[in-house]
């Protein structure tokens, strides 16, 4: 699957509307990343393989293809939101699992890739969001990454999987007042009306 090389990882912002878009389109535009750049201790915990994997863990190709269903792009504060929707739609998901991921990733990642205050309340709302609109779905265990996903259109995704615009853009409001003024918020795709949230649209004030 090709990528971008020319467009900085913080750059790329799928939004909401990329309805006509093909999945294997929209994940073409992302940046090129290999998942043997993900840290050690990150691997420990999210990837599939690992024996202490947490509920919801998933291959980077999947993960990737759930940042378009989302329409969030790859700051940590919208890692933080993928990350939760996809454990909050695990069907063993518990609370302790909940609370032991925010230490671990508070406490134990590396810079760069650590959570802070406002990671972790966009993390808590991308469980909310998969309790209410994704619930045991196991979005980690459907092959988003191969055919019939990557040739639908992201409108036919989202069919699929079962969630809306209106309802992520509820939640996205929520995360503008919990979390305001962040590059990740300031872009967040609230409203249909909002017209700057291109794909690989580069914000020029931060």
């Amino acid at each position: 699957m090709g990528r971008r090389v020319d467009l900085n990882w913080d750059e790329w912002n799928p939004g909401l509307d990329t309805d006509e878009m093909s999945l294997r389109d929209v994940l073409a535009t992302m940046p090129a990343a290999n998942a043997e750049d993900v840290p050690e201790i990150i691997q420990k915990y999210e990837n599939p393989k690992s024996p202490d994997a947490l509920p919801g863990s998933i291959e980077l190709d999947r993960h990737d293809c759930i940042h378009v269903l989302l329409g969030r792009g790859l700051h940590v504060q919208d890692e933080a939101f993928v990350i939760g929707a996809t454990m909050g739609a695990a069907s063993d998901i518990t609370d302790e699992y909940i609370d032991f991921f925010i230490r671990v990733s508070t406490q134990e990642y590396p810079k760069h890739w650590r959570f802070e205050e406002e990671h972790i309340a966009s993390f808590r709302l991308g469980v909310g969001f998969a309790v209410d609109n994704m619930n045991n779905k196991d979005l980690h265990l459907i092959p988003m990454e191969a055919e019939p996903f990557q040739s639908m259109t992201v409108r036919e995704f989202r069919k699929e999987i079962g969630v809306n615009k209106a309802e992520m853009r509820a939640y996205y409001r929520k995360a503008e007042l919990l979390v305001p003024g962040t590059k990740a918020s300031r872009r967040l795709d609230t409203s249909s009306q909002r017209n700057d949230t291109r794909l690989g649209h580069r914000d020029e004030d931060s």
